[in-house]
């Protein structure tokens, strides 16, 4: 999001921290407009309806995720940086770290709704497929660059990646990172930079080239 936040962005923001705190069913138009500092009839000159805000929510997600995938940048930063810092800043082109608690918490959501709403679960798919492309494309990457092994298969990868950012929402919901002191403070990217230290470890074409 801009450095300027404006009223349409701040009522996405307020209402993905109350979906993700209290539900989607348990927070009103009235609780988003209170959160935003505005009258609720005020929000409907941005949105016609508390459902059109989770879907926009939802579906700026995911466009977010296509933007990654196919951003153009992705070779050029490998090429200058085959680390896991590099890959996690090819992840971060499009999601900057000032929205990392935005989009977790937005994550968090889909969890819940993904249940009660199909909307919500043909966008969640969508999420979960362009993810496992990027890190395919993150794979031949790597390859061409001789950081990894040639016949390293992405598969296995892509799929751990896509499972992690799906798991996460539900291990905040079940309140592990309070109960785990492993998991004190370890967002998404933390659990990402693990995966992909794993990947750079075990598929390392030389064993001190790569960390």
């Amino acid at each position: 999001m801009d450095n300027v936040i404006t009223t349409k962005q701040k009522i996405l923001i307020s209402a993905a921290d109350l979906f993700a705190s209290n539900g989607y069913t348990e927070t009103s138009v009235r609780d988003i407009a209170t959160a935003v500092g505005i009258k609720p009839a005020s929000l409907y000159n941005h949105f016609s309806s508390k459902e059109e805000i989770l879907l926009l929510m939802l579906n700026d997600y995911a466009n977010n995720t296509r933007i990654m995938v196919n951003n153009p940048e992705l070779p050029f930063v490998l090429k200058n940086n085959p680390t896991v810092e590099g890959i996690l800043e090819c992840m971060h082109l499009s999601f900057p770290a000032q929205t990392d608690e935005y989009y977790s918490k937005v994550l968090n959501v889909i969890f819940h709704e993904q249940h009660r709403n199909e909307d919500v679960r043909k966008i969640v798919v969508k999420v979960i497929l362009d993810i496992e492309e990027y890190i395919e494309r993150i794979f031949v990457e790597l390859k061409k660059l001789n950081v990894i092994h040639h016949d390293a298969n992405p598969d296995f990868w892509k799929k751990t990646a896509s499972s992690l950012i799906y798991t996460l929402p539900s291990r905040i919901m079940l309140g592990i990172g309070q109960e785990s002191p492993e998991f004190i403070g370890m967002d998404l990217i933390n659990l990402l930079r693990c995966m992909f230290e794993m990947v750079l470890k075990i598929n390392n074409i030389t064993d001190n080239k790569v960390l």
